[in-house]
């Protein structure tokens, strides 16, 4: 797949991690209340979202939409987790997350992707290959939601960049959920992803999981997992006895 930006992953972590951050934050709209910032990282700048809202709820909890959900979690270290897995995977379709304080809190910074809209803000009318491409890189999306659970993929948390038909996942505070089950969007629909992909989903094991987002996750949800990994696993093996492999193991760009 398509790296996200020109200079390298190791150069954005590098400034994110590092790089001055410059006054001011505008305040993005959202509920979590991120804030965009610019940071000086020698003779360039880059703009990021600082994201430090941290919440947990034990048993039963009320959204305020009046959904009940059962130990609730809206973490900033997701995002550093969501990065990480991303790149395990070879996906590079999350922007890179750091962990960073600012303004005397914890939190993380997240590289803003230039030259991308809202899912739901798209404009233009996409070529028939354009449209296979995207159709595709939304089944990885639907796919990662499912390994991680996430429960906020909304249109405003998938970017597109509308001249190169390209998909970007932002947005996974709300993820790594305790269970057991597939998402419907991922079960109903069809699979492409390339193989190299597939063979390092199948090769997440718990020793790896603990050294890649020990600190970020619980020992608890990297084993939960492993379960979706295995189901996941199970529903591409019968894609790939359906329609064989080559119709299964197709990268976005073909």
């Amino acid at each position: 797949m398509n790296p996200l930006v020109a200079e390298s992953r190791s150069e954005m972590e590098e400034c994110l991690a590092k790089g001055k951050i410059l006054k001011g934050g505008e305040e993005l709209i959202g509920l979590t209340k991120p804030l965009k910032v610019e940071l000086e990282c020698g003779d360039k700048k880059q703009t990021a979202v600082f994201k430090s809202l941290d919440v947990h709820k034990q048993g039963l909890y009320t959204l305020a939409n009046g959904k009940q959900v059962f130990n609730f979690s809206d973490c900033f270290e997701y995002e550093r987790a969501a990065y990480l897995l991303d790149q395990e995977l070879g996906l590079n379709m999350v922007p890179v997350a750091v962990l960073r304080r600012y303004r005397g809190k914890d939190g993380v910074l997240v590289a803003w992707i230039p030259d991308a809209v809202h899912q739901d803000r798209v404009t233009r009318t996409f070529s028939a290959p354009e449209t296979a491409s995207m159709t595709r890189q939304l089944s990885i999306v639907h796919m990662f939601d499912s390994l991680i659970y996430n429960t906020d993929r909304r249109p405003p948390n998938t970017l597109v960049n509308e001249s190169k038909a390209r998909v970007y996942m932002i947005d996974h505070t709300q993820s790594f959920r305790e269970k057991k089950e597939l998402q419907e969007e991922f079960l109903q629909g069809r699979i492409w992803l390339p193989e190299e992909t597939y063979s390092r989903l199948k090769a997440l094991d718990l020793e790896g999981l603990n050294e890649l987002l020990g600190g970020l996750t619980t020992r608890g949800q990297r084993k939960m997992m492993l379960v979706r990994r295995d189901l996941i696993v199970e529903k591409i093996e019968r894609e790939r006895q359906e329609f064989g492999d080559e119709k299964v193991f197709v990268s976005p760009g073909r």
